[in-house]
């Protein structure tokens, strides 16, 4: 299954954790870099207040939901997807290949605060990851040519990117043809969902905000 979904004007790949996966392998042995993002309801909100969303968010290889209220409102109703998206199965089961390959990676982050969160991280829970350098946008983010010569000058397999939407997808498309690695995951707002258990706020929150996407779906189908 790899088939795309549209959600309020995004093309997102409708594909479970372990197809995903085989991409993220073949990525990581060839040229090119790939970009594979994290699609959040935050991001699906950004886009829709871009004028070049589709130029944008064009550049992305590989778009996978990381909430399964974005796949819901589409129509997706396997049992098996919606719970591997619930769970951020697919970011784990690529941070344990690299983990098990101990490969070389790239940490990047909006501010030091996320960028320690994302260190402490991989530090606890993949050690075995190669974290070469670090960087962030509010420290080296005041050019692209400044973050871009850390970023090729690490020499790594993958970045991994904690910035936001649209920060982190208009960064990639300024510069992906620059880039000088095989891939670049982008999980934007994610960090804490993978660190610990949903609060119940947390549950609260995202039904809501799976609500209002129904609705704006529902709005866009009615004026179609």
């Amino acid at each position: 299954m790899n088939e795309k979904i549209e959600v309020l004007g995004l093309q997102i790949n409708n594909i479970i954790a372990k197809d995903a996966l085989k991409n993220v392998v073949a990525y990581m042995e060839t040229e090119p870099i790939n970009i594979i993002e994290m699609v959040t309801m935050k991001t699906i909100g950004a886009f829709q207040e871009m004028e070049d969303a589709n130029e944008v968010f064009g550049t992305i290889d590989l778009a996978l939901a990381s909430d399964k209220g974005i796949l819901q409102a589409a129509g997706v109703q396997e049992e098996r997807h919606l719970k591997e998206v619930d769970e951020l199965l697919f970011i784990k089961m690529v941070l344990k290949y690299l983990h098990k390959n101990e490969g070389k990676v790239f940490l990047l982050a909006e501010t030091q605060a996320d960028l320690q969160k994302l260190a402490l991280y991989m530090e606890e829970d993949y050690a075995r990851i190669q974290v070469v350098e670090t960087a962030t946008m509010e420290v080296q983010g005041a050019s692209d040519d400044m973050l871009l010569n850390l970023v090729n000058g690490a020499e790594v397999g993958c970045v991994l990117s904690a910035l936001p939407s649209p920060m982190e997808e208009r960064f990639v498309a300024r510069n992906k043809l620059l880039i000088n690695a095989r891939l670049w995951l982008g999980l934007g707002n994610l960090l804490d969902e993978m660190k610990k258990e949903k609060t119940g706020f947390q549950k609260v929150k995202e039904f809501v905000s799976r609500q209002l996407l129904k609705k704006e779906m529902a709005k866009k189908g009615e004026n179609a």
